[in-house]
């Protein structure tokens, strides 16, 4: 790390009260946050954060997919070379914590807010960064808005997708007052930008269980995600014998099992079971329908790969032997993604001359950094979550260790944007 970007230091205390800011942007009761993707909420969210660029003086560029950019041009030698560009997502999952997401986007609103205090020269400019639809929740399918950006899904492919209340992707946007007749136009060409860098929260407990503050992410496991339905026959629970029947929920049961059972099979996996519905749902009545979300990772292709042929072989099996009707549709098959050398050197450099305890991981979470890894070098730096828990009102992640992931993420943004 170059000496002098240890003159610049984070605010924690500014940090903190960001955080705060945005978390009372969709709070309930409950203690969690309802920012679904396109929800009021998430407007809310995003039209504060445009708010806070344009008080730093930023270029504001909201695309017609609702991502939100701001760049800081005017303090580069020249304006015209792709930007170092930092950031994540403000949606949330419904009922989740505060810093998912967040926490990156606040993380490069501090860096650029030191750069603007210092009045900083640089290189090459500065972006920041809040994608749409990071989360999955709303339409079974994540990280669209980086994903849309990198041009790893097309409109096409994602336009008629459906929430929970049958209204399609195309419906949603237009009613948020964007454009999904221009959705093509979002793409950016690889080289657009020199370099991606995204803070997150952990999501897991390897940090805390090591002593570690920094996690330095070395490749990201990708989803391959199934939809399976299971038709037996609906019949009286009553009248009907246990040798007659084809119950269609004891066979998602074993299916389940098996999941978990592969799973734990392929070292470097997990497999998980996230939606059951079941149908007619009367407890009288043998279940004669079961649909089942199935989400299996890995970081390793190969592995991910032999996982989901095991869990396909296990279901038709199950299926055979029960006697059920089974179709099995693949949702999303994601790539595991490596993220890029140099950064990960880089980060390395920038928390050990800060003395701050680090270690290189794999993330199990898929973030909007494995889409914008394919249009140019991205790195990511983690910091602890508490017990590991996500997507939970009780998530929780120290301001100061987010305040300390941003001191290297500041260091690291400065040494890229002050290279040629």
């Amino acid at each position: 790390m170059q000496s002098r970007t240890r003159d610049y230091v984070v605010n924690a205390e500014r940090i903190r009260e960001e955080l705060r800011a945005f978390a009372r942007i969709g709070y309930r009761a409950d203690g969690g946050m309802y920012r679904l993707a396109f929800s009021r909420a998430d407007r809310q969210a995003r039209q504060r954060f445009v708010y806070q660029l344009r008080q730093l003086g930023l270029t504001v560029d909201v695309d017609a997919f609702g991502n939100v950019f701001g760049w800081l041009t005017d303090q580069a030698a020249d304006p015209t070379l792709p930007p170092i560009l930092l950031g994540s997502h403000l949606d949330t999952v419904p009922g989740g914590g505060r810093f998912d997401g967040t926490a990156g986007v606040v993380a490069a609103l501090e860096v650029v807010t030191v750069v603007r205090e210092h009045g900083l020269r640089l290189t090459r400019p500065l972006g920041v960064v809040a994608f749409s639809c990071e989360e999955s929740s709303r339409f079974g399918r994540g990280t669209l808005g980086s994903a849309l950006v990198a041009g790893t899904v097309t409109p096409e492919e994602i336009l008629d997708l459906r929430d929970s209340q049958g209204t399609t992707l195309r419906q949603v946007l237009a009613r948020s007052g964007l454009y999904p007749e221009l959705l093509a136009t979002v793409r950016r060409p690889p080289g657009a930008f020199a370099a991606y860098l995204e803070l997150h929260i952990e999501q897991g407990r390897v940090l805390e269980s090591t002593g570690a503050v920094i996690g330095i992410v070395e490749a990201i496991a990708a989803p391959t995600r199934l939809r399976v339905t299971i038709v037996g026959q609906a019949d009286h629970a009553g009248a009907t014998p246990m040798p007659l029947r084809r119950d269609a929920l004891t066979g998602a049961a074993e299916i389940i099992l098996a999941i978990e059972r592969l799973a734990l099979s392929h070292p470097g996996s997990v497999g998980t079971v996230g939606v059951v519905r079941v149908e007619p749902g009367a407890i009288n009545v043998i279940p004669g329908r079961v649909e089942l979300g199935i989400d299996l990772r890995s970081a390793d292709a190969g592995t991910k790969a032999a996982l989901v042929t095991a869990v396909q072989q296990a279901i038709a099996v199950i299926a055979r032997e029960r006697g059920l009707d089974v179709e099995c549709a693949i949702l999303t098959d994601e790539t595991p993604v490596p993220l890029d050398p140099a950064l990960i050197a880089l980060l390395e450099q920038c928390a050990a001359a800060r003395q701050l305890p680090y270690r290189r991981m794999i993330s199990g979470a898929g973030h909007d950094a494995m889409q914008i890894a394919q249009i140019c070098p991205a790195g990511m730096i983690l910091v602890p979550s508490r017990a590991g828990i996500s997507h939970n009102p009780h998530e929780w992640t120290t301001p100061d260790d987010i305040a300390q992931g941003t001191q290297v993420l500041l260091d690291a943004a400065l040494v890229l944007a002050t290279s040629g």
